[in-house]
């Protein structure tokens, strides 16, 4: 069971009522939030614990939010109608410039992804006997000269979604990836996702600047 974080639920149901407002109704974006909180308190009781410390956990909780406000209205919203919604809170003011305030161009940005998912595997081998459902992350420094590169072969997200019968909104989710990444001046050239039960995420990350990345 993931512990119970009401701040994110209070950061993002704003933003997602106001998209889901403006795109279909205020009456649906009223339902959405009135009984996501309670599907979102319901997703983290199932979910699996990630660990405290754990860096990468702030995007399960993410992902959680819009699984459950998406589940608040029923499933009226379409996936991908989901997605926008998800896109329109990406890119609202506060988190784009949020977002913004990294230039994967610059010489500290291009490598910034890489250090984090290093990070990110210095914590999980510490800790995978104690919390084993996690990210499994791999990197090739062979593989590419330029920005970042990683791939994960295991999602707790992906692998929840699909236990709790929501899979089909897990390409909304993979997409914010690319929304993000945009924001902060870069461009995730990707081929496969495991939301495809193509064996891995692969994330190549390369400033929007770079013409021929290598």
């Amino acid at each position: 069971m993931m512990k119970y974080k009401g701040i994110y639920w209070a950061a993002f149901s704003p933003m997602i009522k106001k998209s889901i407002e403006k795109r279909y109704s205020p009456a649906l974006a009223e339902k959405a939030i009135k009984n996501g909180k309670e599907a979102y308190k319901g997703l983290l009781s199932r979910a699996d614990e990630l660990g405290p410390g754990n860096p990468m956990a702030m995007n399960a909780y993410f992902a959680y939010v819009f699984a459950a406000a998406w589940l608040g209205t029923d499933k009226e919203i379409t996936p991908a109608g989901m997605g926008e919604v998800m896109t329109d809170v990406l890119t609202s003011p506060l988190l784009k410039t949020f977002f913004g305030m990294t230039d994967i161009n610059s010489a500290k940005g291009e490598k910034k992804w890489y250090r984090d998912m290093k990070k990110y595997e210095a914590w999980y081998e510490k800790n995978k006997n104690d919390y084993p459902v996690n990210w499994v992350v791999h990197f090739d420094e062979s593989l590419h000269k330029d920005g970042s590169y990683y791939k994960f072969t295991r999602c707790p997200i992906c692998e929840f979604c699909k236990r709790e019968g929501i899979e089909e909104l897990m390409p909304a989710l993979c997409a914010t990836d690319e929304v993000m990444f945009r924001l902060q001046h870069g461009v995730l050239h990707r081929e496969h996702t495991l939301a495809r039960n193509e064996g891995e995420c692969d994330y190549w990350i390369v400033g929007d600047k770079k013409l021929n990345p290598r």
